[in-house]
């Protein structure tokens, strides 16, 4: 019997079933990768392309981050005397985000509002914002309303709601004292003017966190779990200016401004001509960086009575924009006869001209491609005169002749060797760039080598000149002017030095001699005279500029710039002093000049400055008249005080009758002029106890010294004393007209030549 065939096909149940399976697997495979795709997209746009934003969103959701402010760097002059320095303050700010309330947002506001001074609205306002766990209130306040603060977050259980955070605020202790070099810093501290800003990176120091924990409900952890970041404190800037020479040059330009009326500010810089150092800076009116959006100028405080709305604020803005320019570094001007110093510099550098050489002025010259007459100022001639008398004289004419000697291609080089065609690279901001012929368009213009000779045509800037000046002075080196001289850390340990820097040596030590000794000469009998000071020798060179119309460029009448620079003693210069005085209005436009307004100042200047850096006094053979310390002779028989008094040389009168001294003026141990008369009195008789000094303002020095004595003073001459001519008159008395002193008292008379023209 024969067993059944084993069948090969499956049956029709297992074959559906396994279909169904089959389009299971295939269902839940497309269905897979269908959810999974816009899956691991939506992954990859999280972890990957916006991975810093989801995690700083994590972070802000489960920390609060605090910033702590650095300490801003101190800045110190160079003796290390306190300029700008930061003290400890505090900011308030508020965490909306942990504000259940709305009672507890209107208890923060009510409060913080009263206490601070804060409109309610603007406090209420940030309490909403509850996606924000920090917003400021009130910035840098000082410790009393800090406390006051602390108190109602005690009293209101505020705290991790209002924060009271360590802050810091910049002070300069001494106001406006020299604001144009200090600068000041904006609301977060930040350098925006002055020194404050280009050692910013240095001065501004790192600032640290504090970072704490939150729990699930944004809660702030326990302290175990902050993390602190202490901020590291800016370095301290020391400068080169000294805190006594910029007092001295302050003090003289805001007399200067007031006295000649100058309209369009005064500035000033010092230098010491061998390092490039700025020992002092200034531009009047000046601005209290403490409150630099105060202006300090009457006459633009006057522009701004009665105005509103845009136009005060356009005005406004204006205004304090020029008063925070620094116009030694910021502007440019037509040096005028100042730039004189640096065409005889190169006349004499390139065997041009020699010192005997000789010249006649008729009053003008008349210059190669100009078809009208140069004047001279002395509109009359100077007649026949030496290379150094027409430097004395200023005259035009003779510069002109000397430049054209030169020739327009070796003058242009100088030009640009002693620095006029760059800017200087001083450390201090907005820099202005001088204004000149490209070399193509001077040797274009044939008369601009004849107007460069005297300085007009062309524009730089103070520090340029004073720079270029110190060169000539120095023995021949330009050296790179700046105002920063170190950088120290909290320790006072140097981080940085900044070290003199030749840019190149410009003319030779011969010529830096012969040009020291002719400009001592301009100050001892040329156009410099005003200047003098006894017993130092001093060089210089006056310089007035017509002022241009900025619109049709013409010479605007009796709008000028005055301006000295000298440097001093001439036998081994040590400073440089530049003075300018922008439209000063005082007097007629013929007195106007910078030997007539800016000579005397720099004069002063330089009568503080000497002394104090050590130069000592060489006086002449006609200054030789020494001062004396008065004995004491009260109390002497009469005739053991006479010969007291002869064996000194000291002159002397008697008064009244007795045999013993019963009084004397000056009294024992003052100083007084070695020609002055001691006064003995006898008996009964007394000096008054005070007497009227008198006006001696326009005087010569015989007279006012005349005057004085018979009113029982003495007189101490100042300024242009040394020169001849019936035109030196008192200028001005230390001791006011009319005021009441005691007998015997010295006042100082400076005298100047109201001749003087350049």
């Amino acid at each position: 019997m024969s067993m059944p065939k084993a069948s090969n096909q499956m049956p029709a149940s297992r074959r559906a079933n396994r279909t169904v399976l089959f389009r299971t697997f295939v269902l839940m495979a497309l269905c897979g990768v269908g959810l999974f795709v816009p899956l691991g997209m939506k992954l990859y746009d999280i972890q990957i392309v916006n991975h810093n934003k989801y995690e700083r969103m994590a972070v802000e959701q489960q920390t609060r981050n605090t910033v702590i402010s650095p300490l801003r760097g101190t800045i110190f002059d160079r003796n290390y005397k306190t300029l700008a320095v930061c003290a400890g303050v505090d900011t308030v700010f508020i965490s909306p985000q942990d504000i259940e309330t709305e009672e507890q947002a209107q208890l923060v506001a009510r409060g913080l509002s009263e206490i601070l001074d804060v409109a309610y609205d603007a406090i209420y306002e940030k309490t909403q914002k509850k996606e924000r766990q920090y917003e400021e209130i009130r910035k840098k306040i000082e410790k009393d309303l800090a406390d006051r603060v602390r108190t109602f977050i005690s009293d209101n259980k505020l705290q991790g709601i209002v924060y009271v955070t360590p802050d810091s605020k910049r002070y300069y202790p001494n106001g406006n004292f020299a604001s144009h070099v200090l600068g000041f810093v904006g609301d977060d501290n930040q350098g925006l003017d002055g020194v404050e800003a280009i050692y910013d990176e240095s001065l501004k120091g790192t600032p640290g966190r504090v970072v704490a924990a939150r729990d699930g409900k944004a809660r702030i952890m326990p302290f175990q779990y902050e993390k602190h970041y202490d901020a590291q404190d800016g370095l301290g800037v020391v400068l080169t200016l000294d805190e006594t020479i910029q007092h001295f040059l302050e003090n003289h330009l805001q007399t200067a401004l007031v006295e000649n009326d100058v309209r369009n500010r005064a500035a000033g810089i010092v230098m010491d001509v061998k390092t490039g150092e700025i020992l002092a800076m200034d531009t009047r009116y000046g601005y209290d960086p403490n409150e630099p959006r105060t202006l300090t100028d009457p006459d633009a405080l006057d522009a701004l009575l009665g105005l509103e709305g845009e136009e005060r604020s356009a005005l406004l803005k204006d205004a304090l924009l020029a008063q925070w320019r620094n116009k030694i570094v910021n502007d440019t001007y037509e040096p005028g006869s100042t730039f004189k110093i640096i065409t005889a510099a190169v006349a004499l550098e390139e065997k041009a001209v020699s010192l005997d050489d000789t010249f006649f002025c008729t009053g003008s010259i008349m210059a190669p491609g100009w078809n009208k007459p140069i004047h001279c100022h002395k509109l009359a001639g100077h007649g026949e005169q030496t290379f150094v008398q027409g430097v004395q004289n200023s005259c035009n004419p003779v510069f002109i002749t000397v430049a054209q000697r030169v020739g327009q291609t070796r003058f242009y080089d100088y030009f640009r060797a002693f620095g006029f065609t760059e800017k200087t690279g001083v450390d201090l901001p907005g820099e202005s760039g001088s204004v000149f012929h490209s070399q193509d368009a001077f040797h274009e213009d044939t008369v601009a080598l004849s107007t460069y000779a005297f300085g007009q045509t062309f524009n730089i800037t103070p520090i340029q000149l004073v720079t270029a000046v110190s060169a000539v002075a120095n023995g021949g080196s330009l050296m790179k002017p700046h105002i920063v001289r170190e950088l120290v850390d909290d320790q006072g340990r140097v981080v940085r030095s900044i070290q003199p820097e030749v840019v190149r040596q410009v003319i030779s030590g011969e010529t830096s001699r012969t040009l020291r000794e002719i400009l001592e000469s301009v100050v001892r009998v040329g156009t410099g005279r005003n200047a003098y000071v006894t017993g130092y020798r001093i060089a210089g060179k006056t310089g007035t500029s017509q002022k241009r119309d900025p619109v049709t460029h013409e010479y605007m009448p009796g709008q000028y710039v005055a301006s000295f620079v000298g440097f001093a003693p001439a036998d081994d210069p040590q400073v440089a002093v530049l003075v300018l005085l922008d439209e000063p209005m005082y007097g007629p436009p013929n007195l106007r000049t910078g030997g007539g307004m800016a000579a005397p100042v720099v004069g002063r200047i330089m009568a503080d400055i000497l002394p104090y850096i050590g130069v000592a006094p060489q006086y002449t053979q006609e200054e030789a008249t020494p001062e004396i310390t008065v004995p004491t002779v009260s109390g002497l028989p009469v005739a053991e005080a006479e010969q007291l008094l002869k064996d000194r040389k000291i002159q002397y009168m008697v008064k009244g009758q007795g045999d013993t001294v019963s009084a004397q003026v000056p009294a024992a141990g003052a100083q007084v002029p070695g020609t002055a008369e001691i006064v003995l009195y006898l008996g009964d008789a007394r000096p008054p106890e005070s007497a009227t000094v008198p006006d001696v303002v326009g005087m010569t020095a015989e007279q006012a010294n005349r005057t004085l004595v018979n009113a029982g003073f003495y007189m101490r001459a100042m300024g242009a004393t040394a020169a001849d001519g019936g035109a030196i008159v008192a200028a001005s008395q230390s001791v006011a007209a009319g005021t009441q002193v005691p007998p015997g008292t010295t006042v100082e008379v400076e005298f100047f030549d109201t001749s003087l023209r350049d």
